[in-house]
């Protein structure tokens, strides 16, 4: 739901680290006391079967419930397991659940739990799932991602995110140890697909309560109750290392004894350390995708995430109709991934990207929907003759605001040259900021153009669609339209929830809509290009939630 960053400043290590690094893999040495105590010994009869892993950003908690970076979402998925997990097809299989019914009326969930047991030996029960999503809702918290339990559609979420009611009244109840059951305002298509999030994890209450307000702070103040225990981490630290869990209920599959993550930000000094080996995956830049391509060693991974242009309809010229749709036949998409970008990213011509969002029968929301704004200067100066004669004026100049990272600034300069050269009359001046500064700026609309991108949370094209009805928080630009604003809320109710087929068409209406309008100007689909070690096997990506699991993966000896 929240935008994620990524830092591209290091500093290089010197050999001792190098050497540390390698000494630290070499002796991870199994969960700590409490758990079964049996990793160093298996790992000890393994020792090539430690996966040795980069990160591009620092994580910002092992809180599952607090998280929202890509970066946390990947090491708590290493060592926490919630009611469902998404199998290598995309879709949601069952994780801690071993079981579910649902009513006839999509609005009652019960989950029947496996036995399984933390790595201090406690049973997950059902008490652990309760407690872990009432702390993720309860507005006391803070949390980020409090708003996924309303948009799962749990009762009462709404309610309690508006100080109406106390987070224990959410629908969500322990019929015994292994009972769970989840209570819905309303049936919700893409609901068990969201409970493979960390936000839905679950958290033993008592172990929480007596880390006193430390919790995830080292790996005593953590349990594990997935694929690994947490072995070494300090916040302040670069490296995150894990052994596997002996307790985990499907240990047998798990076939990594270990695994080792190291903060890396700089891409040139994390691709030395691949061709070193000493790392397993590397995580590249646009040019050296470029220079990798041909390497069965590389892979392009697309992340389900939309780069898109945000006209400001507050800005005199942009609320015009015609001017927007002149700039959106502007550049050419193509050309923008693969000259620019290089990575594998995707041109993108609609609002949901591709690859991520599926309906009723498995079918791609985008090969069901119509393309939009394909690059045509003909028809965008037919356009822009229009504009200027029902705005007046013959020249206009907008700031496109971008962030100062190398990828935004390239696709920047690309599309400043592309619009000029199709409209001779548009100006277009760059803008760099921080990020943060860019999304401070463009939700409070101090903006004219902006650059922005976003990834989805769940598995759903409102995902991508819910942010432009009126009044959304994301619709940065102001567009507001009720027709739209009707199609949105009716997928979201009865009796489109119960209707895949009518509401998934209605979805495609909705999109058709906003593109034809020209409210936003998509870009492309992002994707990251990687290296990846031949003899790894078993690697998962996702473009949603977690994007890299690593459980089931393997190094061939």
């Amino acid at each position: 739901m929240t935008e994620k960053m990524r830092n591209k400043n290091w500093k290089p290590w010197g050999k001792t680290a190098v050497a540390l690094f390698c000494a630290v893999v070499l002796s991870l040495n199994g969960c700590r006391m409490g758990s079964s105590g049996t990793s160093m010994e298996q790992e000890k009869e393994n020792p090539d079967q430690v996966l040795n892993l980069q990160l591009d950003a620092e994580i910002s908690t092992l809180d599952p419930q607090a998280a929202v970076d890509s970066a946390s979402f990947e090491i708590i998925a290493c060592m926490t397991e919630g009611l469902y997990t998404i199998g290598k097809d995309g879709f949601p299989v069952f994780g801690m659940a071993e079981k579910a019914e649902i009513s006839e009326d999509g609005k009652t969930y019960r989950f029947f739990l496996r036995e399984a047991r933390w790595s201090d030996g406690r049973p997950v029960t059902s008490a652990d799932f309760v407690y872990g999503w009432q702390r993720g809702i309860d507005p006391e918290n803070g949390n980020e991602n409090a708003a996924l339990f309303q948009i799962a559609g749990i009762w009462g979420a709404e309610e309690i995110l508006s100080g109406d009611m106390e987070p224990e009244s959410l629908g969500i109840s322990a019929l015994d140890d292994r009972t769970l059951e989840v209570r819905l305002r309303c049936p919700v298509p893409f609901f068990l697909s969201m409970l493979a999030l960390p936000a839905f994890y679950p958290m033993n209450q008592d172990f929480y309560e007596s880390c006193g307000g430390q919790y995830g702070t080292s790996p005593e103040t953590v349990l594990a109750n997935g694929p690994f225990c947490l072995e070494q981490y300090q916040p302040a630290c670069q490296e995150i290392g894990f052994t596997k869990n002996q307790d985990y209920w499907n240990q047998e599959q798990v076939k990594l004894s270990g695994l080792y993550y190291q903060v890396v930000k700089d891409s040139q000094q994390a691709i030395m350390l691949y061709e070193q080996g000493i790392l397993d995956m590397a995580l590249l830049s646009g040019e050296q995708a470029e220079q990798y391509g041909e390497s069965e060693e590389f892979h392009s991974v697309l992340l389900g995430s939309l780069w898109y242009l945000s006209p400001n309809l507050n800005v005199p010229g942009l609320e015009n109709e015609n001017m927007r749709k002149a700039i959106a036949l502007s550049y050419d998409k193509e050309t923008a991934v693969s000259l620019v970008l290089k990575d594998g990213s995707k041109a993108a011509y609609g609002a949901v990207p591709s690859g991520s969002m599926y309906g009723p029968n498995r079918e791609d929301f985008r090969d069901g929907a119509k393309e939009y704004w394909r690059q045509d200067q003909a028809l965008a100066r037919e356009y822009f003759q229009q504009a200027k004669k029902e705005l007046g004026k013959q020249e206009f100049s907008f700031t496109l605001l971008i962030e100062d990272t190398e990828g935004a600034r390239n696709l920047g300069q690309f599309l400043q040259e592309e619009i000029k050269n199709t409209l001779p009359g548009v100006t277009i001046r760059l803008e760099s900021v921080p990020k943060k500064i860019r999304l401070e700026r463009m939700a409070k609309g101090d903006y004219e153009l902006g650059l922005s991108r976003w990834g989805a949370d769940y598995s759903d094209p409102l995902a991508f669609l819910d942010m432009w009805i009126t009044d959304s928080y994301f619709n940065y630009g102001g567009w507001s339209d009720k027709e739209y604003d009707q199609m949105i809320q009716s997928a979201k109710t009865e009796p489109l929830a119960l209707e895949p087929e009518k509401r998934w068409q209605v979805l495609h209406q909705a999109e058709a809509r906003l593109m034809e309008q020209a409210a936003v100007f998509p870009v492309c689909e992002k994707a990251n290009g990687i290296l990846l070690k031949s003899k790894v096997k078993g690697a998962q990506f996702f473009t949603i939630g977690v994007n890299r699991v690593w459980s089931y993966a393997w190094k061939e000896e």
